[in-house]
């Protein structure tokens, strides 16, 4: 394996803890190359920045070798020391967005990449290779797809997500999440999911357990020889302390609307 890191992002290992801080208290990433690890003689360049208004991850892997079904490369959301992922909790509201675009995704069955969630098992925002699909699913997040087609390999595309509290958990308004990309490439413009309500029972992230969100890509099947993958995360933004405060105390920043 060939890792290259900048100079200032601290590689830690995957047992990082959470931190009890939240959403506006984001200020590194928590490198967590080889998260699913199948293919461990692979070459990987995986190299991240952390900027709150212009961060950026790097992900190049390639002659993969013989071993099983994924690798799965995450960069989540850690706190200023650089020491623990931050655990995202009901009432924290943000709005973040990025810019990606997949180079390469040659001789692999699917590459999984975009934002990433982890908690009661792993979701993704973000675009499927082999169908061109943008959608959201798994962990907790509302399911919603944009439909196949939309994202070409080689398209640079912006994924944002708005996250939008609820009155409480298990109350009477539950929490939403809007999905939001432009393909760059095509000229799309913005499209929008609308507000989509959390269907679980607290209506919304629970509270009672760790959540941590960052971004990265799964690699599905790759080729022994042939299998490999370029992608390339700008442009990343997360909210200011002032902005996250402000939607997590009622969404005040956004026009609350229901479907």
């Amino acid at each position: 394996m060939k890792l290259i890191k900048p100079i200032g992002v601290l590689l830690v290992l995957t047992q990082a803890g959470a931190a009890s801080a939240s959403v506006s208290d984001i200020g590194s990433f928590i490198d967590n190359p080889r998260l699913f690890n199948d293919r461990p003689s692979s070459n990987l360049f995986y190299s991240s920045m952390y900027s709150s208004t212009n961060g950026s991850l790097s992900l190049v892997e390639n002659n993969y070798g013989a071993g099983g079904f994924a690798n799965r490369h995450t960069a989540w959301f850690g706190d200023d020391a650089g020491t623990n992922k931050v655990d995202f909790d009901f009432g924290d509201g943000w709005d973040m967005k990025m810019n990606m675009v997949i180079n390469d995704a040659s001789n692999v069955d699917n590459v999984e990449a975009g934002f990433q969630f982890d908690l009661f098992g792993f979701g993704l925002f973000g675009v499927l290779s082999s169908s061109g699909e943008i959608a959201a699913f798994g962990s907790v997040l509302p399911f919603h797809s944009f439909g196949a087609g939309v994202y070409n390999i080689g398209d640079e595309v912006q994924l944002r997500m708005v996250h939008r509290p609820g009155d409480a958990e298990f109350g009477s308004t539950a929490s939403t999440m809007e999905y939001m990309y432009n393909n760059l490439t095509t000229g799309s413009g913005w499209v929008s999911s609308g507000e989509v309500d959390f269907s679980n029972l607290e209506g919304g992230i629970p509270s009672g357990f760790d959540m941590f969100l960052g971004l990265g890509a799964q690699i599905n099947n790759p080729d022994a020889t042939l299998g490999s993958i370029d992608i390339q995360f700008s442009q990343i933004m997360v909210p200011a302390p002032s902005a996250a405060a402000l939607l997590g105390m009622g969404g005040l920043l956004v026009s609350r609307r229901r479907r």
